[in-house]
């Protein structure tokens, strides 16, 4: 048998599209569950809310590809990193919203989070106060550090949306301009 990257089953699927797990993703949760043997309901409960933020980042791209017409080809998963497959924009506003998916994503899960952080107590959450802190400033400490304007990361294009507005209101104010003398005459 050929040892293979990554790993899917036919059944392993988010919102109809395929997950795959790259191998590295096992080696991670084994480290992890070794590094906090003398506690593995909070071992269980970090691991499963660290890939939830990838898995909610990288859903949150898909989920704008879909909304603006585009196919998800599949979702993969590695050790530090997520990334979503999907058909190539056609246009640049698309790409450049498709990017800001999953940034925004983390966030909508991340603000009910602070929420239930800040009006319950450690004690009233037991071992979710783990998950709600990582779901909130964990979460939004990845988003942050994803919005870095480096290739790789998304805000390589999330950022774009500045000057695409720019363009945008410009073309705009010039249209209305050339309208305005038209109907003058």
């Amino acid at each position: 048998m050929r040892f293979r990257k990554w790993i899917g089953h036919r059944r392993l699927r988010a919102f109809r599209v395929p997950v795959y797990i790259h191998w590295s993703v096992f080696v991670a949760v084994a480290l992890m569950a070794l590094l906090s043997w003398d506690s593995p309901i909070h071992a269980a409960v970090t691991i499963t809310s660290f890939f939830a933020i990838m898995v909610i980042h990288e859903l949150g791209h898909a989920w704008i590809a879909r909304r603006r017409h585009y196919q998800v080809y599949a979702i993969r998963l590695a050790m530090l990193r997520g990334r979503c497959e999907h058909e190539a924009p056609e246009y640049e506003w698309d790409d450049v919203a498709i990017a800001w998916g999953g940034v925004l994503a983390q966030f909508v899960v991340a603000v009910p989070m602070f929420v239930l952080a800040a009006v319950t107590t450690p004690q009233m959450l037991g071992a979710g106060e783990i998950a709600v802190q990582m779901l909130s400033t964990v979460s939004i400490g990845i988003a942050l550090f994803n919005l870095i304007p480096a290739p790789g990361f998304d805000g390589e294009k999330t950022w774009r949306v500045f000057p695409l507005a720019r363009d945008w209101w410009r073309s705009r104010r010039a249209t209305k301009r050339m309208l305005s003398k038209w109907t003058r005459r």
